[in-house]
């Protein structure tokens, strides 16, 4: 085996130095491929796939991460056990070219903004797909995900995969900027009860879990009750002396979970699994001067059904089958006085896979899914003069797609894949891919890959669409299509001895943008009007320093060019920098430690302020945040136990994301008491 030329400490003393921004990235690649010859000979497949982790969503086949064809950031559960974060969505801090903004949304859930690569025109950030173990919850009514609505709890990930650009071909429309599959774990893996309790800050939190088994089933419960008033009330550093922009959002919450998975081996072939969540609870939403609910009440449920059976050669068919209700119970205040905010939200899916190899060296993953959606808001899609849009809106979604891998030679892989896609919006879209990935060197790939995406619209996008095309405003307006992307990726995945790297360059040409809030749009005839190209870098780094201190780095950079037609701003809209840097350390068998380090750089987002008269430039200056955690493990009563001392921004730093009226709570303390029984 060939070994680099350069050592692991110069690589990381070269790091140490590099500054963020584009040309840091470019030194960093023509290093390693400076170095690189040539392997003479076919050589082993397995001398390329050593230690490389396996992932499961980037194409829907088990592949190592150096053969998918898309960057994938692996979110695994001890780094959530050491990023000491409290919300689920903080964790996409730490994923490269992730912008994340706590509790940014103050309508409809006062929840938080995950999107990847900027370009956030709503709250919802709506043009990335997220699924739990494959179950998408990408909610039908404006789109993105409702995080505290979620029936899930932080202990029971296993791990997260985070696929870093389009991944249409394999999971169609609103995989548009990225996907995340959230697995969690299997109930064979948690056996036993389980008793967490937290205090703190603003925070608290109970969770019970207990795991059996009897014969070939093997089954999990959870359940736990949260407590969060939220941001501070008041604004400490306002921008501006009016009171709306002195006041944070009501955002106080409290959480209700229940979740059931079980596992079943019916036969040696054959395994099915169910689960069930239900999540509900009073929480607060909304802002002064605004839209803010006297009362209101989440009940969240879902159920799912999946059969697997392994089949011959590694190949499996299965059929997935869940359904989903979103529901809130609410009354709402705004200028026009006391309102019903009540709104029903529901799923039908049923989709049938089926993995095999077609011939040698070459794997095939095809299959297609149906999908039914039930929209009830009348408030939310009322518009204009229509305070109130009763009825059910349905949205039917039919898709075929298909992956194939192919190993020409052992050094190099081929991954074609696409999907045909019809919905009741937008007609038919076809979303191909094309990637390869070359192992130049055993532990060094470079990957290649062009692909196409799309982003259907939502229903209160829909709604508008048909607002501006009715008789009293503008009925020759075209009819809203699918927003599109063209995106080509070039990476590098490496190790040095102890270091890990992977590398990644993008250029996304985004077109027919959406926006239908703007009667501009709609005035000049296009709604579609948007246009974007994007450019960036994304770096991230994992290396042992030593073997008790572990550290993982993020560095991601870029710019998005646009002419911001009708006034919607997409330039600048991705940040220069963000870096994250976790550092974990084990003192002995009783002591762990971490922290966590988080920067941005100043961002322009559409929404960033409502009253340009203050003349703060719509930009969100730069922040920097410290998190730490302390832990120690010891023995009661023969069981297992942990305290544990997390701290949120640590340096109390008061900065605003996404919006000059969000400021960042101050510094969060709590202790957490773990006991496994």
């Amino acid at each position: 085996m060939l070994e680099p030329l350069l050592s692991a400490d110069k690589i990381r003393l070269a790091l140490s130095i590099l500054c963020p921004g584009k040309k840091a990235g470019s030194l960093l690649l023509l290093c390693v491929l400076a170095q690189g010859r040539a392997l003479a000979g076919g050589g082993e497949e397995s001398i390329f796939l050593d230690e490389m982790p396996v992932i499961l969503s980037a194409s829907r086949l088990s592949q190592p991460i150096n053969e998918a064809p898309v960057a994938v950031t692996i979110i695994d559960r001890q780094m959530i056990k050491d990023s000491g974060a409290w919300d689920l969505s903080e964790v996409f801090r730490l994923v490269p070219g992730m912008y994340v903004a706590y509790h940014a949304d103050p309508y409809f859930s006062a929840d938080s903004t995950v999107a990847y690569h900027g370009m956030v025109t709503t709250t919802t950030s709506d043009r990335m797909q997220v699924l739990v173990d494959g179950r998408s919850v990408y909610s039908t009514l404006f789109g993105g995900v409702n995080w505290s609505d979620l029936p899930i709890v932080l202990e029971d990930i296993e791990r997260i995969e985070v696929i870093r650009g389009p991944d249409s071909a394999s999971y169609g429309a609103n995989s548009y900027s990225g996907v995340i599959n959230i697995i969690t774990r299997h109930p064979a893996e948690t056996q036993g009860q389980m008793l967490s309790l937290t205090s703190g800050t603003g925070r608290k939190e109970a969770i019970f879990r207990y795991g059996g088994k009897s014969g070939d089933l093997s089954y999990r419960i959870t359940g736990s009750l949260r407590d969060d008033i939220g941001e501070d009330s008041r604004i400490k550093n306002p921008t501006s002396q009016f009171t709306f922009w002195n006041l944070n959002k009501y955002d106080n919450k409290t959480i209700q979970n229940l979740n059931l998975r079980a596992d079943y081996q019916l036969t040696a072939a054959d395994a099915l699994e169910f689960q069930f969540g239900y999540n509900g609870g009073p929480r607060e939403v909304g802002e002064y001067g605004n839209v803010s609910a006297i009362s209101r009440r989440a009940e969240n449920h879902f159920e799912m059904l999946h059969w697997r059976r392994a089949l011959e050669a590694g190949g499996e068919l299965s059929v997935q089958i869940f359904h989903t209700v979103e529901r809130v119970y609410a009354s709402l205040k705004d200028s026009d006085g006391v309102s019903d905010g009540d709104a029903i939200l529901r799923r039908y899916d049923i989709e049938v896979q089926h993995t095999f190899s077609p011939f040698k060296d070459a794997r095939l993953v095809w299959g297609g899914s149906v999908r039914y959606d039930q929209t009830y808001a009348p408030y939310y899609l009322g518009v204009g003069d229509n305070q109130y849009l009763f009825g059910d809106f349905p949205y039917h979604l039919r898709r075929f797609f298909g992956n194939l891998e192919w190993r020409a030679r052992p050094d190099l892989i081929f991954n074609v894949g696409g999907m045909i896609e019809n919905n009741t919006y937008t007609g038919t879209d076809t979303t191909p891919r094309v990637a390869v990935n070359w192992h130049m060197l055993p532990g060094h790939t470079l990957r290649f890959s062009h692909s196409r995406a799309t982003r259907s619209p939502s229903v209160y996008e829909k709604v508008y669409d048909s607002y501006w095309r009715s008789a009293g405003f503008y009925p020759g307006l075209p009819e809203m299509q699918t927003e599109r992307v063209k995106s080509t990726d070039i990476g590098y995945m490496g190790k040095y001895a102890g270091l890990d790297i992977d590398f990644r360059l993008f250029y996304d040409d985004y077109s027919q943008l959406i926006d239908v809030r703007n009667k501009r749009s709609a005035a000049n005839g296009n709604l579609n009007a948007g246009t974007a190209i994007m450019r960036g870098y994304e770096l991230q780094l994992k290396t042992q320093l030593g073997d008790k201190t572990k550290l993982i780095y993020g560095l991601s950079g870029g710019s998005v060019k646009s002419d911001n037609v009708n006034g919607v701003i997409y330039s600048d809209s991705l940040p220069k920098y963000s870096q994250s840097l976790m550092l974990s350390h084990r003192f002995n068998e009783q002591w762990n430690g971490s922290l966590v380090m988080y920067q941005v750089a100043a961002t322009k987002f559409n929404a960033t302020d409502y009253n340009p008269n203050e003349n703060r430039g719509y930009y969100i200056n730069a922040n920097r945040r410290l998190d730490g955690k302390l832990s120690y493990q010891f023995k009661m009563a023969g069981k297992q136990a942990e305290c544990s001392l997390i701290a949120q921004n640590l340096a109390d730093a008061r900065y605003f994301e996404y919006r000059h009226d969000n400021e960042l709570p101050g510094r969060r303390v709590r202790l957490n008491f773990r006991l496994d029984m």
